[in-house]
């Protein structure tokens, strides 16, 4: 049997737990993954709305990134604006049906949430993401 450790650091539960939670909407929408990620990122971003801040927050291939926004656009889903004091800065933002599609997704992922940390105190909770923080501290000051 493997270490509950061990299962959660390779990540294939919880990836599949969320991606089977995701699905029907990414069908119901016609939506990649990194799509709803790119809508849900924008959506709690703030002034963090450029494809860097993207590939930064999603840490995912800037290429791609670009390639996903791109598409959002198309499919009338996010607006993008250049920078007025530096143009070479794009700012992407959610139109109506982008904002609806992330309230959706935040719907469903505060579900996911409930169910994965059902009978887990506050205090367990708060020690849990203390360790995740460091956990990912410890990641990017090995990663540079």
């Amino acid at each position: 049997m493997k270490k509950p450790v061990e299962v959660m650091l390779r990540g294939g539960q919880f990836k599949q737990y969320t991606e089977q939670s995701l699905s029907e909407m990414r069908k119901k929408y016609e939506l990649k993954r990194i799509e709803l990620e790119v809508i849900c990122c924008l959506a709690q971003c703030g002034q963090d709305d450029t494809v860097v801040s993207i590939h930064e927050y999603l840490n995912a291939n800037r290429g791609h990134i670009s390639q996903t926004v791109f598409s959002l656009c198309e499919k009338g889903l996010i607006t993008a604006e250049q920078d007025k004091k530096d143009r070479r800065y794009v700012h992407y933002s959610l139109t109506h049906e982008g904002k609806k599609i992330a309230a959706e997704a935040d719907d469903v992922w505060k579900r996911v949430r409930e169910e994965m940390f059902a009978g887990i105190s506050d205090e367990e909770l708060e020690v849990f993401k203390r360790v995740l923080l460091k956990v990912n501290e410890n990641i990017k000051a090995k990663s540079k």
